[in-house]
Parts: C-alpha cells; structure tokens; sequence
C-alpha cells in the first residue's frame, strides 16, 4: 500500500457503532428495561436536535431511527410505566441471570452481586437464589446434551 493512499481509506472509515452493535449490545435491552429504553430515546433526542452531527453521529441516528421503528408505542409507554412489583422482578430476573453467569464463569458469585442480593428481603433473596439456580441447571444442562450454539461462538 502507498501511504497517499492512507487518508482515502481513512476518510471511508466511518466512526460509531454499527447497526448490530446498537440492536445486540448497547441497547439490547430495551424492550424489556426501562432505563435502556430512557438512554435510547433520549440518544435519539440528542442528536436529531444536534447542529452539526459527524458522519458517524448521522449513520448512528440513522441505525437508531431503524430500531425505534420496530417498537410498538404502547408497549413502550407500559414498560416506562411499570408498578413497583414488575420492576422488583425484572431487577431479581437480571440479578438472577448475572449471578448464575458468574457461578459458571467463576465458580462463585462476585461480591458485588452477593451485596446487592443481601439488600432484598429474604422472601425476595431466595426468589432470587432459586432463579439463579434454574438458569445455572438449564445451562448445564444445554451443555451436557451438546446444544450449544457451537460455529455461531467466536472461537469455535
């Protein structure tokens, strides 16, 4: 390669993240999650009402206006109006899911999440300790009998 050839390739480089990235990891959750549906409309907010967006700022709005129209507005508003005890589950479900990651990654649940665990009345704390453990038995499970996502798993 000829170096005068390295500003073209840089200026077709596009900064920001990818459609994929904004849909599967960032905001992946925003079907389900309050505060990611929060971050994402007012992302969406932030740079529609922005002057001057960089090529990658206009590609991300672009990307995010795609994703806001596969959500149904009224689901949206029942998930940003949830009671207390829908919320309280939904945090018991992700604290569930994150501990039972950390039990098969690490072998023992960080202490971050033994703390915040600690902090729920002991009704809720088992609640949350038998998700833990249903979620660890389906997993296991899925591996013994070899259904694991296998080519689709970077490194496989």
């Amino acid at each position: 390669m000829k170096t005068e050839n390295i500003n073209k390739l840089l200026s077709t480089v596009i900064q920001g993240p990818s459609k994929w990235e904004l849909d599967t990891i960032i905001y992946y959750d925003r079907t389900s999650n309050p505060e990611t549906l929060i971050r994402f409309l007012t992302r969406i907010q932030f740079l529609k009402s922005s002057k001057k967006l960089d090529s990658g700022e206009k590609q991300e709005l672009t990307h995010l206006l795609e994703l806001l129209e596969d959500l149904d507005e009224e689901e949206c508003e029942e998930l940003l109006t949830k009671t207390d005890e829908e919320t309280k589950d939904l945090f018991i479900e992700n604290l569930a899911r994150t501990s039972a990651i950390e039990v098969l990654t690490h072998g023992k649940i960080s202490f971050e999440s033994m703390h915040t665990a600690c902090k729920l009345s002991p009704n809720d704390f088992i609640l949350c300790a038998k998700r833990t453990q249903d979620l660890i038995t389906a997993i296991q499970s899925l591996v013994i009998k070899g259904e694991t996502l296998s080519k689709d798993v970077a490194g496989a």
